[in-house]
């Protein structure tokens, strides 16, 4: 409201000075270039600092958190899950018995990682599933999907160290 009151203000000023030289004919008005100068000034700067605010607020990246911002631009990842408590809950869900079978919990976890959405490959997900043998297709399948969902090869290679599946069970 200030800065369109002082720009109309002064531009009043510069129509009523030129007018005024018109009508006195031999006199010419030569204006400071304060008057001018100060004006467009202070307009351009708070032009400036809009279209900079406007900017950071269209912006994604302004509306995560600060710590995801900062990890997307790190190479190392910190592993969001620890072993331990992923192990047990796969024994509370699957029982003493469950295991994970590393090569393929790697491969669809380095697949997620390479393609933030990647397309799950479906008819080769279900050709491997239907020639495991009974007892294997229930922790292929959470192999498959604990690569896909977690995406981390280095979860995947200490799940196998701990609690890998007998890798002969699948054919490839």
């Amino acid at each position: 409201m200030e800065f369109s009151q002082l720009l109309s203000f002064s531009s009043i000023l510069v129509v009523m000075l030129l007018g005024y030289s018109e009508v006195v004919g031999q006199q010419t008005v030569e204006l400071p270039i304060q008057l001018v100068g100060f004006p467009f000034i202070i307009g351009s700067v708070r032009l400036t600092n809009f279209l900079k605010k406007l900017s950071y607020s269209l912006s994604p990246e302004t509306y995560r958190s600060r710590n995801r911002r900062h990890l997307t631009f790190v190479d190392d990842r910190v592993e969001p899950y620890d072993p331990l408590e992923v192990e047990k809950y796969i024994v509370g869900e699957f029982g003493a018995r469950a295991c994970v079978f590393e090569r393929v919990c790697a491969h669809y976890a380095a697949r997620a990682r390479a393609q933030p959405r990647p397309q799950m490959d479906w008819p080769d997900v279900f050709s491997q599933y239907k020639r495991s043998p009974e007892q294997a297709k229930e922790y292929y399948l959470l192999s498959v999907f604990l690569g896909d969902i977690v995406g981390s090869p280095q979860l995947c290679h200490q799940l196998g160290k701990r609690r890998g599946c007998d890798e002969t069970q699948l054919l490839y």
